[in-house]
């Protein structure tokens, strides 16, 4: 599928939906937010178009700042605060027996109903938000036009690969990043997160990962890591394998919230690099990674049918309905398979 086959399909849907990308996730979730509600919208003939110029990873550009562009954007400001990913379902909230995710809730339903007004007033007619997008996948999807005739995952890997085009400037990044660091055609890539992700789901030992990959010796793998000593403990391990990565000595785990504020140019660094790597990534011949982070899930779905890609935390038979999974539920599926597998 192509960036101009989708646009033509897009743009022939009268319906329309603005997606609010860069909410307050991390990269690789507002990711799988946004192709989510492509898939939404190609299944139920909705145009697509989004507001992004206040997404949480840029500096104020918004979506081509650093990939290419796939369909139009609208600039109006108030898609900043009453535009934003749906919230848990009542019986979920309810679940939780706390008058303050009632309260959150019913917050979160009265901006809505303001973002519906305004929208009709901006635009004179009915238009969805990233919230009406629903929580469940549909079963199959059979869009001809577009190549795309499989199940969640198999539509997935598609409309990922199409917006996944950087820009030029991005692009010859790329292509210096696997100069520098000699990678071979022939390489494994793992990911092993530090950090705040402890906070999430339990954080899984580099030797564990590496050993999963099961590469012989003499092998090259690139690691994605926000902790340089989960690398030296890899390379202390595994002193038969070569590794690289473009984590730096002084990262010792990523935090979000520092991120969220650190400088619109440091910013722009860190986002960078993570695109660069998990593209090297997408390109390995085989990987490892976890259900409970951001980017290992974005290689697992665009790959969910090669057998050279594994989940450290989820049986391979399970692996493509743990994807579509929400992430307590994969956290869930984790620490269980974690669990089990440390008794």
């Amino acid at each position: 599928m192509t960036t101009q086959q989708y646009r033509k399909l897009n743009d022939s849907f009268r319906k329309r939906l603005i997606f609010h990308v860069g909410v307050d996730c991390g990269l690789f979730v507002e990711l799988n937010y946004l192709i989510n509600g492509m898939l939404y919208c190609l299944a139920h003939q909705v145009r697509l178009e989004i507001y992004s110029e206040d997404a949480n990873f840029g500096t104020g550009i918004g979506w081509r700042e650093y990939f290419i562009p796939f369909c139009e954007e609208v600039h109006e400001s108030f898609h900043h605060r009453f535009n934003f990913h749906r919230p848990p379902s009542w019986k979920r909230i309810l679940r939780k027996r706390s008058p303050r995710f009632v309260a959150w809730k019913l917050k979160a339903v009265a901006k809505t109903l303001i973002g519906h007004c305004l929208a009709y007033r901006y635009y004179g007619e009915r238009v969805l938000l990233s919230q009406d997008i629903p929580d469940n996948h549909d079963d199959h999807y059979c869009i001809p036009v577009l190549g795309i005739d499989g199940d969640y995952t198999e539509a997935y890997a598609v409309v990922a690969r199409m917006i996944w085009q950087f820009q030029p400037e991005i692009g010859m990044q790329a292509g210096r990043i696997r100069t520098v660091l000699g990678l071979p055609s022939v390489y494994a890539s793992a990911h092993i997160r530090g950090g705040d992700k402890r906070k999430e789901a339990t954080l899984i030992g580099s030797k564990m990962i590496i050993e999963k990959l099961g590469v012989p010796a003499g092998s090259w793998v690139f690691v994605l890591t926000d902790d340089y000593r989960l690398l030296e403990s890899a390379r202390a391990d595994f002193p038969e394998l070569r590794f690289v990565s473009l984590c730096q000595p002084t990262e010792h785990g990523y935090d979000h919230q520092a991120f969220s504020n650190s400088n619109p140019q440091q910013k722009r660094e860190a986002i960078t690099k993570l695109i660069l790597s998990v593209d090297l990534m997408l390109r390995s011949h085989s990987f490892v990674g976890s259900i409970t982070t951001g980017p290992s899930v974005f290689v697992m779905k665009i790959r969910a049918n090669d057998p050279h890609v594994q989940a450290i935390d989820c049986p391979t038979s399970l692996l493509r309905e743990a994807l579509s999974l929400t992430i307590d539920r994969r956290a869930a599926i984790s620490s269980g398979i974690l669990a089990s597998g440390c008794e």
